[in-house]
């Protein structure tokens, strides 16, 4: 095997020039939050842990499609500021070719093969036959979700509430539509306002986001309130006023009094704002409401302070995290099919040993499937196109 080669493959662990490394870490934290939940959704019916704290975290850890956001947020509105401040203007034909080159073609390939499986699955079975009501409710659902595949193909799960063929597709549509609507937003409106206009209008996004979550889901907890656009972009808000305050404030470069003290404790209420909205019944109309503003305030703070406060940015920096941060999108998408293969074959061990150790062992074997086939996916589709990006559209190195 050649020395290209030996490159091309192990390239996930490469150090970027044009990445945050701290981020690489925060966006590998999101995405095995996300793997976690979902194995502990599928297996939770089985297993409940003695430890009501563990069950309340585990059924919390949706809130790493809340780092997804954050993520975003930072990422290209920061992008396109720098590019704004550097050039006095937006290429936005550039923004399109960068986004749908790293978007599109992993994104259609996972959803052109759980098509199919779906469609396999769904032969092999007469309806008509199948006398389980849950059992006919789950395969007339899986029916309707392939006619409705188009809303799929059109990023429209996030607007339009049916079942679909990607039951996770509705936060990749959020960030579709926010990367629509960004540049054009930004060049027409955010960039010709001063701070504290854009502090008012971030304000503004959030209480909008939060008032139509609260219509939606309160007092009687409404899933709507969690899946919709108009909902949930306040997270992404969240993401660009940390960029904002990393790129106007940095807080190496501040000098005021109790600095260190001041340090400690807006670390402190982030990291209590986090721990607490993990400790909450993720499914009741409190959490529904307002844990995406909260975890959103909480992790967001622990984001900024990532750039500066050595022990935080050191942790999360860590080389360890960088494969799975750049197999972070890749993973997103594909673990949604490793899972019920993946307990096709552990679910005798599972109903044999009820307990958290079989857990352990479902989490460990997801994460390590959905990383093999993540990896070889990402070879074979999303690097491609990547490179044919990073071409097309030179990268900017990081300061």
């Amino acid at each position: 095997m050649t020395k290209f080669n030996l490159g091309y493959i192990g390239s996930i662990f490469e150090k970027k020039s044009f990445e945050h490394e701290n981020l690489n870490g925060i966006r590998a934290i999101s995405i095995l939050s996300v793997v976690i939940f979902h194995v502990w959704v599928t297996v939770k019916p089985i297993v409940h842990s003695e430890y009501e704290f563990l069950n309340l975290f585990l059924s919390s850890l949706s809130s790493g499609v809340d780092f997804f956001f954050l993520l975003s947020g930072f990422l290209i509105y920061g992008g396109l500021r720098r590019e704004f401040e550097k050039e006095g203007k937006i290429r936005i034909k550039d923004f399109f070719i960068k986004r749908s080159l790293r978007i599109f073609p992993a994104y259609y390939f996972a959803l052109s093969i759980l098509y199919l499986f779906k469609r396999i699955q769904l032969s092999k079975f007469d309806l008509n036959m199948i006398q389980d009501p849950a059992a006919r409710i789950m395969f007339e659902s899986i029916r309707i979700g392939l006619s409705n595949v188009w809303v799929d193909a059109f990023y429209l799960t996030d607007i339009i509430r049916v079942p679909v063929v990607y039951d996770g597709g509705w936060s990749l549509s959020i960030e579709e539509h926010f990367y629509v609507i960004l540049p054009f937003f930004c060049v027409l409106f955010f960039f010709k306002i001063d701070f504290f206009t854009r502090i008012v209008t971030y304000l503004l996004g959030f209480a909008i986001a939060l008032l139509n979550r609260y219509l939606i889901s309160y007092p009687e907890a409404n899933m709507d309130a969690v899946y919709m656009l108009y909902c949930r972009f306040d997270s992404i808000m969240f993401g660009m006023l940390v960029y904002e305050f990393y790129h106007l404030y940095p807080w190496d470069k501040l000098v005021f009094a109790y600095k260190n003290f001041i340090t400690f404790s807006m670390i402190l209420i982030g990291s209590i704002l986090v721990v607490w909205m993990h400790q909450i019944d993720s499914g009741g109309a409190f959490a529904i409401v307002f844990r995406p503003t909260l975890v959103s305030i909480g992790f967001g703070i622990l984001m900024y302070f990532s750039f500066f406060i050595n022990g935080l940015r050191n942790f999360l920096s860590s080389k360890f995290f960088r494969p799975f941060a750049r197999l972070g999108y890749t993973a997103y998408l594909w673990h949604i099919i490793v899972i019920p293969i993946v307990a096709s074959k552990i679910s005798p061990m599972i109903l044999k040993r009820q307990d958290m150790v079989s857990v352990l062992y479902a989490f460990f074997l997801v994460i390590v499937v959905t990383f093999l086939v993540s990896w070889f996916v990402y070879l074979i589709i999303e690097l491609p196109f990547l490179r044919l990006k990073e071409k097309l559209v030179k990268p900017v190195k990081i300061n």
